[in-house]
């Protein structure tokens, strides 16, 4: 899977439903080469385009459960 599509994906908590984010970019081990997580941008909130800072949750790929069609499902994310 190329990782354009994984971007394109929406990112759900499985236990509660929640709209994450979409992945916007990925952590690599370098030493194998492989992704050991995904950073998600939050969705924007009402007259949040105003405060120019982004915030941005670091989703581990242990944590993913399902990697579907449309969305990819994570266990809880906790603040």
């Amino acid at each position: 899977m190329r990782f354009s599509t994984v971007q394109q994906k929406e990112i759900i908590e499985a236990e509660s439903g929640r709209f994450v984010g979409y992945v916007i970019d990925a952590e690599v081990d370098e030493s194998t080469g492989r992704i050991v997580a995904f950073l998600v941008s939050e969705p924007k909130k009402f007259l949040s385009f105003m405060n120019s800072e982004e915030s941005v949750r670091k989703v581990s790929i242990n944590d993913i459960l399902v990697v579907g069609k449309d969305v990819i499902l994570v266990k809880a994310i906790y603040d």
